[in-house]
């Protein structure tokens, strides 16, 4: 089920399915990338993990989890809990005898339109007796017609470029990964003059991605950690969340 928050000249749709933002209109103008065949996501959340688990697959307790790409938050159902004309907070538990996770969680995650900004915090708390390795990420797709280009505040691309041009071929290898980049934020500016921001700052990496060949969308995306060899614990980024604490990290978003 999709909900509807707005602000002024900005209306932002939120999926249930996954907590997940489904559209941003602002000022008569589409923002969000609305899925199609390139790539059926919008802005997916990636946790508790970020990217791929190698094999797989991981163990714990002596059992062994099946863990898919970019964890399974972004394929739950949540349940909305909070909800005004400018805000809404929907939430999901994990319980102890999960299938895919054996640390149990509650997250929540919220959502509040602005003018011409919006924000996505979600805060996990570890509602079990033992650490929880966590890392998470965001993942929002944004329609990048051909011409546009992705500014950086500061020049952390390859060759100390501040700029990435969105030609084709720009992604056949995969993401432009960006581990502690200088910049605070990120921003796709579009040939009509519409841009979108998002804020990097809080996050130690920061990967731009789109499909291969000439790719009609843009992924802006702020992760905490990064995928890498051994168990969850031991992977870039991740945090070892103690029993009762809480994790917390915010998409901010920003038009013109």
């Amino acid at each position: 089920m999709e909900y509807e928050i707005k602000k002024g000249a900005l209306s932002v749709r939120v999926d249930a399915l996954g907590a997940e933002l489904a559209a941003i209109e602002y000022a008569g103008a589409g923002y969000l990338w609305p899925g199609g065949s390139e790539w059926p996501r919008r802005a997916p959340v990636c946790c508790p993990w970020c990217g791929v688990v190698e094999g797989g697959e991981f163990c714990h307790g002596g059992r062994k989890y099946a863990a898919g790409r970019h964890g399974f938050v972004r394929d739950r159902e949540h349940t909305l809990i909070a909800r005004s004309a400018e805000s809404l907070t929907l939430a999901l538990e994990v319980l102890p005898d999960d299938p895919e996770w054996p640390w149990p969680f509650a997250l929540t995650a919220r959502f509040e339109a602005r003018e011409a900004a919006l924000s996505a915090a979600y805060e996990l708390i570890n509602t079990g007796s033992e650490p929880m390795p966590l890392q998470l990420g965001f993942h929002p797709g944004f329609t990048a017609p051909a011409g546009s280009l992705v500014r950086a505040e500061k020049p952390d691309f390859p060759g100390g470029a501040d700029t990435l041009a969105i030609v084709s071929g720009a992604f056949d290898t995969d993401s432009v990964n960006l581990s502690r980049p200088a910049s605070k934020w990120f921003r796709l500016e579009r040939p009509d003059g519409r841009s979108v921001t998002v804020d990097a700052d809080g996050f130690g990496w920061f990967l731009v991605w789109g499909a291969q060949g000439l790719s009609p969308f843009v992924c802006l995306e702020p992760w905490t950690g990064f995928p890498g060899p051994g168990d969850l614990p031991s992977r870039p980024g991740a945090v070892t969340l103690p029993p009762g604490d809480r994790f917390k990290r915010t998409l901010n978003i920003s038009l013109t």
